[in-house]
């Protein structure tokens, strides 16, 4: 886990989509996606719900975003 993937993550709650992360950091989507996927692997548990209409935080997902974002 990095500081990286940590911010990614915040910002696409805050944004509620993966391309807003990634508009706010400069970085393509993919690296967005790439990014959180392997925090969700390394955390073992699933933190966004991706849609088709944006992503929003699982329960674990948002109880680790209420943490991240201090």
């Amino acid at each position: 886990m990095d500081i990286r993937q940590i911010r990614y993550f915040v910002y696409a709650v805050e944004g509620t989509s993966l391309s807003a992360a990634a508009k706010r950091q400069y970085v393509t989507v993919q690296a967005v996606s790439k990014a959180i996927s392997e925090l969700e692997s390394e955390l073992g548990s699933r933190l966004l719900i991706r849609g088709n209409h944006g992503v929003q935080p699982s329960a674990i997902g948002l109880a680790f975003y209420e943490r991240a974002r201090k």
